[in-house]
């Protein structure tokens, strides 16, 4: 501690001379915008709150003044830290403040005590800088919607020139702004990689290019090879990836927030996303995270892990940075390890890494580190010239959404040491990069000298027979991959040379050989579309070669390698490789392969529906078999003869394989009323496992049978059967739509459990006489099926009629109309339906100066004296009102709209900016789509699926799929899903307990009933 102290004393002298060339006379000076004029703790006493594993010792190695809003960093062949500064990024509603200016810092240790003694500024002329990389003659930046290059060809740290733009297209999302594309990282092979969150989908090309030809970015991990002026989308999905890492043989690792925190990247994979679908509408499914734990109980909301509530777990869902320990210099049981920084945890979680099937799993290991830094907001990881680790700090009280403002003249940056701060550093001039760096225990001189090979032009050529001694010689595979991706990446090796390393005997350097092999084939983009480029048709006895290795390679590895490269091939050779990869049964639950290799095969379908299904039939992956199916079912209205062939193949098979393909006529015909009986249909029933009969006889109805629908309704009607069979049952009667649908639902209306799905099914037909039914019996429903009711009743004009009737009469309480059932009704543009809402029910405020009107009331209405009177209790039963049909609090409520229990509800500001002005910046996910059906129903809520032939609606009461030959008009709105006026059916105390429960701290009871 001592050592430490005396570390940061000496820092604070020297901060008069770092902060001369802190700001250009020009520099627009950053503001705090958080409120209350609120400072971090000192720098001192921020470290000295850090607690670390025994043996290891922290200094700051720099902190404001000389380094604010720090948001990525890099090192160059110096072993010099370049930093960026971002000041643009800004609190919701403002996103970006461009009248400030974010920029690029140089950093230097000469005596390596763990404290800067120099700073540069290299740049202060960029806006929305997220990341920066050094290489290539000059330095890289990611400011979003483009990829910056500033020269700087004799590295004296002054632009030779203005920024270039190397690739536009990385679109900022007004909605999700802190989601977008970041972490420029120079890869093994020589590509430049980055990240990007799947809420900011971008179209990316060099500057110019037409609309058909740029590559879509759906999120995930994306390179750029700056030589051959190469784009590619690697991965799609995940939700915010932040931080990525190679391990010692070459492979991706990237960490995200919320759906999982760590994920493994290989060529082509989808992976999971939240509240967004997969760009790829035959995708069908997703691969999950690349850890066996979350940092989070998932019995909960990823929100509720905040403010410590997941600490027994690891700290919480968001995660910055990634390392994987290979500095040399901490003790060996660190070594390959993957390090990340905890947002809300304050902390650094330790993972093992172990190989499993075709991949890895993350293993939970005790923290590594912990801030009692309440400030402390980590962002970024990586190991330096010494070994050391450097983490930098936002610093602020916020995260990454900021609702209520940002602390601009903040930041830190960590070293952190084992026994010391670590090895002197030396300039490059007196110790310049050597290829036998590549032999060494420490990453760091490693890439500094595979960056100067890529770079160094004839001197690398002439490195070449070096380089190819060094990997005939080495014993160590990892210093034969180093050697193998000098000479790749620099020219020294042909395809020949590359195609005799497939059969080296580590499973890693087969795997590079195919990655390179293929690195030139272009990738299918993220709608399962071969993208524009011009691709050279493979070799066919490579080809061969590539099918020798998925027959009889051992490695699941190489196996995955095979598997990507599948979407690098010409769609019509695709089937022979996956065939060859099909034969691995022990791959049939592996965690990754049966997906990626279905997404190879997605295109195949548009080429030639008629190759899957044989290769259903040579396929024993029960997943894979799934998606095939349910393919060749979605495309059989237009070509039918696929499936009839399918399902006489199915009847030679065996009863798991048949559970497969009906598992995936299931889904492919989910949402359609009639479908063509294919012709073989007939005799696979003769064939099937009785186990099936349920399954097929519900397909057989959908096909026109009449007597599988005499089965159904007896099901249905049959009061000793399981209410789950019976619900199923009649939902398939009304996606049937039989000729006595309507009495068979009105004799199911008292039944509880099917009474809420029959009156959707009474929703179908237009006779004011159901409506008025509905009313009068409205107080027969419970507390919780009411509010499906009362969806059901504004979908036609004449039941709304009845239900404002029964509003007027008081047979259903004003209060069971929200503002989303209001706007509903108002969406018939019924003059005279709206005059009577208005008079039975109340308005809607429309205006802007409305809205700020009623804000300002309900302040100066929700004062703290005024909520401490608050009745949470009711409150609670006011959120179910209004609110929990969208939204979840602690573990309660629906899913259509974000989970409420983590959000800034503790600031009333940032409560009633999104309550009463909900449409002011609306995520994609959540805007409202206006369905007007061809019988009359008018339809609202948001897409959360599309087929050819299918729209899947989630609305308030259910996520229903509609057959688009239904829909009359489809409208897409600006507005949010949530509804203006929620308040407007609340007296002044219903307010106050709303805001009150909100507001609170833990779950509240429910109010007894008396």
């Amino acid at each position: 501690m001592r050592k430490r102290i005396a570390a940061m004393t000496r820092a604070l002298l020297l901060l008069p001379l770092l902060a001369t060339s802190a700001l250009a006379a020009d520099f627009p000076q950053p503001y705090n915008s958080e409120p209350g004029n609120v400072s971090p703790p000192a720098p001192a006493d921020a470290l000295a709150s850090l607690k670390l594993q025994p043996g290891f010792a922290a200094t700051i190695f720099a902190h404001e003044p000389e380094v604010e809003n720090p948001i990525a960093m890099a090192f160059d062949g110096r072993g010099r830290m370049w930093v960026a500064e971002n000041f643009t990024y800004a609190e919701k509603g403002v996103r970006f403040d461009l009248a400030l200016r974010d920029r690029v810092l140089v950093f230097e240790d000469k005596d390596g005590d763990g404290i800067a003694e120099s700073r540069k500024v290299f740049t202060d002329e960029v806006q929305v800088l997220t990341s920066v990389a050094v290489g290539r003659g000059g330095v890289w930046l990611m400011c979003p919607p483009q990829l910056l290059f500033v020269p700087d060809a004799d590295g004296d740290d002054v632009p030779d020139s203005a920024p270039q733009v190397v690739l536009d297209g990385f679109t900022v999302a007004k909605d999700n702004y802190h989601n977008f594309a970041n972490g420029l990282k120079w890869g093994p092979d020589g590509w430049l990689y980055g990240r990007c969150g799947a809420s900011c989908p971008g179209e990316i090309g060099v500057p110019g290019t037409l609309a058909e030809a740029r590559v879509p970015l759906r999120g995930g991990m994306w390179r750029y090879h700056p030589e051959h002026k190469i784009f590619e989308a690697l991965t799609h999905g995940t939700t915010n990836p932040w931080g990525q890492d190679w391990d010692a043989r070459g492979e991706l690792f990237f960490v995200n927030t919320v759906n999982g925190f760590l994920w493994h990247a290989f060529a082509g994979a989808h992976f999971v996303r939240p509240h967004t679908t997969d760009p790829n509408p035959h995708s069908y499914a997703l691969i999950d995270t690349h850890a066996d734990h979350y940092h989070f109980d998932t019995g909960k909301s990823w929100t509720a892990s905040r403010n410590g509530a997941a600490n027994d777990f690891g700290g919480g869902h968001s995660h910055e940075g990634a390392l994987i320990y290979q500095g040399g210099s901490w003790p060996a049981e660190y070594a390959g390890k993957l390090f990340t920084l905890n947002l809300h945890g304050r902390r650094m979680n330790t993972e093992r890494l172990e190989r499993i099937g075709s991949g890895f799993v993350a293993k939970h290991e005790p923290d590594f580190a912990l801030w009692g830094d309440p400030w402390f907001r980590g962002i970024e990881l990586q190991s330096g010239p010494d070994g050391s680790v450097f983490a930098l700090d936002w610093s602020d009280t916020g995260e990454c959404h900021d609702s209520t403002g940002v602390h601009r003249t903040s930041g830190r940056i960590y070293k952190i040491a084992h026994s010391g701060p670590g090895t002197p550093l030396v300039d490059s001039s007196a110790h310049p990069a050597a290829l036998d760096d590549l032999r060494a225990e420490n990453i760091w001189p490693v890439r500094r000298e595979l960056l100067a090979l890529q770079e160094g032009g004839e001197s690398s050529a002439q490195a070449h027979p070096a380089l190819l001694s060094m990997y005939r010689d080495a014993t160590d595979p990892v210093v034969k991959l180093r050697a193998m991706w000098a000479l790749a990446s620099t020219g020294g090796s042909t395809p020949a040379w590359l195609r005799e390393q497939l059969a080296q005997p580590d499973e890693s350097v087969r795997v590079w050989a195919i990655r390179l092999l293929t690195d030139d084939w272009p990738l299918d983009t993220a709608t399962g579309k071969r993208p524009a480029r011009a691709e050279a048709a493979p070799d066919a006895s490579l080809l061969a070669e590539f099918l020798r290795l998925a027959h009889e390679d051992p490695s699941g590895l190489v196996r995955l390698a095979l598997a990507s490269t599948l979407q690098r091939l010409p769609v019509k050779a695709r089937p022979a490789l996956a065939t060859a990869l099909f034969s691995h049964a022990e791959d049939a639950t592996d965690h990754n392969l049966p997906l990626l290799v279905w997404y190879g095969l997605t295109p195949l379908a548009a080429a030639d529906l008629s190759a899957l299904p044989p290769l259903a039939m040579v396929c024993e992956w029960p997943i894979t078999r799934r998606c095939i199916a349910r393919r060749i079912a979605a495309g059989s209205e237009k070509n039918p003869a696929p499936l009839d062939d399918l399902l006489t193949l199915a009847a030679t098979r065996s009863g798991a394989f048949q559970s497969d393909i009906l598992t995936g006529l299931s889904d492919a015909f989910a949402g359609w009323r009639k479908a063509a009986k294919p012709s073989s249909w007939e005799a696979l029933q003769a064939k099937l496992d009785p186990a099936l009969a349920d399954r097929a006889r519900d397909l057989s109805a959908l096909f026109g049978d009449g007597r599988a629908l005499d089965q159904i309704k007896h099901v249905a009607l049959d009061s000793a059967a399981d209410v789950a069979a019976r619900e199923a049952a009649l939902r398939t009667l009304i996606d049937s739509r039989p000729d006595d649908l309507r009495a068979v639902c009105e004799s199911l209306l008292d039944t509880h459990g099917l009474n809420i799905t029959a009156v959707r099914g009474l929703a179908l037909f237009d006779d004011p006489a159901l409506g008025a039914s509905l009313v009068k019996r409205y107080a027969k429903f419970s507390a919780n099926e009411r509010p499906a009711v009362i969806a059901a009743l504004v979908t036609r004009p004449a039941w709304v009629r009845a239900l404002l009737d029964g509003v007027a009469s008081g047979a259903i309480p004003r209060s069971d109309i929200g503002a989303f059932d209001a706007r509903q009704i108002r969406s018939f543009n019924d003059a005279v339906l709206a005059a009577r809402l208005t008079e039975v029910w109340g308005e809607m405020r429309e205006s802007a100066a409305d809205k700020r009107e009623l804000i300002a009331k309900l302040k100066m209405q929700l004062t703290p004296q005024s909520l401490a009177k608050a009745d949470v209790s009711k409150g609670r039963a006011a959120f179910n009102t209004v609110c929990g049909a969208c939204h979840t609090l602690y573990g309660e409520g629906g899913k259509i709209g974000p989970d409420l229990t983590g959000s800034g509800r503790d600031n009333l500001d940032y409560l009633l900016e999104n309550i009463v002005d909900p449409s002011a910046i609306v995520p994609a996910d959540f805007r409202l789509t206006t369905l007007t059906l061809k019988d009359g129903r008018i339809l609202t809520g948001m897409i959360a699926g599309k087929s050819e032939r299918v729209l899947t609606l989630r609305t308030l009461a259910e996520t229903l799929p509609v057959e688009r030959a239904d829909i009359a008009n489809l409208t897409e709105s600006p507005q949010s899903m949530m509804p203006e006026g929620v308040l407007g059916a609340f007296t002044p105390e219903q307010t106050r307990d709303l805001f009150s429960y909100l507001m609170s701290k833990q779950q509240a009871p429910l109010p007894t009933v008396k």
